[in-house]
Formats: C-alpha cells, structure tokens, sequence
C-alpha cells in the first residue's frame, strides 16, 4: 500500500482546523514584502504547511502539528528560497530572493506606477512610451533620471512624476497649488536640469 493510500482521510479537516494560525503568522512574517510579493510568499507557506502536515499525517505523528511550529516551519522554507513541488532557489537568479538577499539585489517591475500616477516613480511609465527604446539604452536612463530626481526635492520629484504620467498643467497646477504658468516654468526648468545632467555626466539625452 502507498504512502498517500495509508493517510487517514481525516487530516484535511484537521489543517484546516490549523490553517488561520499559519496565515496569521506568514502575514506577520512578511508584511514588509510588496503586496504582490507578500502573497505570494503566503500562499507559499500555507503550501509547505500543509505538505509538512500530510507527512505528519502519513507518519502517525499529528499529536505533534502544532500549529506555532508548522507555521514557523513554512515561513523559514519560504525564506530559504524552497519551493513546494519545485527546485529551491538557485543564488545565481537575480529573480531568486535568495540570490537576492545574498548579493543585495533589487528587482523591480518598470511597468509599475503608483494609483493616480502621482508617486516619486510615476516617470518609470516615460521608459515604455517608446518600444523601440533598446535593452541598454533603457537601463542607461533609469539609472540616470534616477539619480537626477535623487538630487531633487521631494515636492519637485511628485511634480515631475506627474508631468511625466501625462496629467495635464492645470490639473498639476491644481493638485499642489500652483499656477499653471508655474506648471509651465517649472517644465521648462526640468527640462534644462535634466539636458545639464547629461552633459555633466557624459550621457547623450
């Protein structure tokens, strides 16, 4: 007789029973991920939860799934880069979050813009606007704005987030309390700090 043949058909309930404790816990655990990020790791977790209870299952043992301890359990497989079904992580993937903790890598999603446009990274959306913009070059300007807008204030980096989302001057000028002759100039400002950036730093715009 299998291993699965011999599971008692009662364990399912008896997960289940356990099942928003080991939620409860992954979402403490990884709150700090990005919403996408977050739930992904979760459903992972309640994954390995529930395979790690079933082996219990199959061994007799379930006088010992207690729910701190499967839960713990799952978030630290997650956490090694460990998947359910699959291979673990390789520390060569720059996708891998093992590879990135390791090497202090970030990825991030170009085509992500804040609700409304209006967050510090709303620009991001410029980078697509042109598809036949290269590999290279696309990288090259990242980098580059983003040191630009690093050297700006705060209110100017949300003004030209918006600028660049395609929010029109008098809505712009609206949102922070501006003219929209001051909209005006401060694009034209941006523009020219940006064409001196460039210069300054070698780039060809």
């Amino acid at each position: 007789m299998s291993t699965i043949a011999s599971i008692p058909t009662s364990w399912q309930a008896g997960f289940l029973s356990i099942l928003p404790a080991v939620q409860k816990h992954a979402r403490m655990q990884f709150r700090r991920l990005p919403t996408e990020s977050r739930e992904e790791a979760i459903q992972e977790a309640v994954a390995s939860a529930c395979v790690a209870y079933q082996l219990l299952a199959s061994q007799g043992r379930l006088h010992v799934a207690y729910p701190g301890t499967l839960s713990d359990f799952a978030v630290r497989h997650v956490r090694t880069g460990r998947h359910v079904g699959g291979k673990q992580d390789t520390a060569k993937d720059v996708l891998s979050p093992s590879c990135q903790k390791r090497h202090g890598v970030c990825v991030q999603s170009c085509c992500h813009i804040p609700p409304g446009g209006g967050g510090v990274d709303g620009w991001k959306s410029q980078v697509l606007s042109d598809r036949r913009i290269g590999v290279a070059d696309l990288a090259a300007f990242r980098i580059d704005f983003a040191a630009f807008l690093h050297a700006l204030a705060y209110r100017d980096r949300r003004i030209i987030a918006a600028m660049v989302s395609g929010e029109r001057t008098f809505a712009i000028a609206d949102r922070f309390g501006l003219t929209a002759g001051r909209v005006s100039q401060l694009r034209r400002k941006y523009e020219r700090s940006w064409h001196v950036f460039q210069a300054e730093a070698g780039g060809v715009l």
